[in-house]
């Protein structure tokens, strides 16, 4: 049995498929039985709860051999980094109370720093605490930014015809398609081959936001898009607009900087040499196009 948390996120409903199609045992996680019904549909075992619960994520846990683990966002979590602490408190308890002996944790590039790296601080966090769990393998993905990220400007673009967030428009960043995330995650799951602790770094592109918006720009039909660049203070004031508490509004900025100054990137690979198939043009013609198109 493999459990899957977040079954109905970016990464975790892909996964979920992909492992039903392999004909795998698979217990769905989610908080709304709604939006699980379809994986229930295809032969799993759905977990409907809360994560934050030690006691329901236990039980969810329980019988399986291998765990799929994220910490779902909380767009309005008064502290973002006591939030993801709580979390992992909670997995820690269920990893050892349930007896699973293998784990792979969605975490990100930029998790081996310890400041400075908005909402990642709180992945490397996480990582920390597992890191102490006897008897327990750990396989951590470290992917990049997610290109699914970029499709949140879509309305910035249908309204003002223009690109634009708090990062510098020349700065380099590690891009990675949510489906090649997933691929390498049922690999880990199903071959069960990782021993100890393992981290696994992942991107397919490395790009500045001047060139995404123009490969964006082409395949949406507007090849002169231009890309600007907000202050924090109008970045902050955006995100609260689209309901972020204050805590994760400024963790996203910090993020951006980190970014923007190149701290958040490969360490163990070569930065230059992308290790999962999808580019960002591939992405801005297969994805952002269908999805600007279908934007009201």
């Amino acid at each position: 049995m493999i459990v899957v948390t977040g079954a109905t996120g970016k990464t975790g409903s892909i996964i979920t498929d992909m492992l039903l199609e392999k004909g795998e045992k698979v217990r769905a996680i989610g908080r709304f039985p709604e939006r699980l019904k379809r994986f229930r549909d295809k032969g799993a075992e759905i977990a409907v709860g809360d994560q934050s619960d030690p006691v329901f994520l236990t039980k969810s846990f329980s019988n399986a051999n291998t765990a799929y683990l994220l910490i779902p966002p909380k767009f309005d979590a008064l502290d973002f980094r006591v939030y993801y602490n709580s979390m992992g408190d909670a997995a820690m308890a269920a990893i050892k109370d349930s007896g699973i002996k293998k784990v792979v944790f969605l975490s990100s590039l930029g998790a081996e720093l310890e400041y400075g790296t908005g909402p990642v601080i709180g992945l490397h966090d996480v990582e920390e605490k597992l890191k102490w769990l006897i008897g327990v393998d750990i396989a951590i993905l470290r992917p990049g930014y997610f290109m699914e990220n970029t499709l949140g400007t879509i309305p910035l673009i249908k309204n003002q015809r223009i690109n634009g967030s708090s990062m510098v428009s020349n700065a380099p960043v590690v891009m990675i398609a949510t489906h090649d995330i997933a691929v390498e995650a049922v690999k880990q799951l199903t071959e069960k081959a990782f021993i100890g602790v393992s981290i696994i770094e992942l991107f397919g592109d490395r790009l500045t936001y001047w060139e995404a918006t123009r490969q964006i720009g082409t395949a949406i039909g507007i090849p002169d898009l231009p890309y600007v660049q907000f202050s924090d203070e109008e970045a902050v004031a955006a995100f609260r607009k689209m309901g972020l508490s204050e805590s994760v509004a400024f963790s996203y900025v910090e993020l951006s900087r980190a970014i923007s100054a190149g701290k958040v990137k490969p360490t163990q690979i070569d930065a230059d040499k992308p290790n999962t198939p999808t580019r960002f043009k591939q992405f801005a013609e297969e994805v952002f196009r269908p999805a600007y198109k279908m934007a009201v």
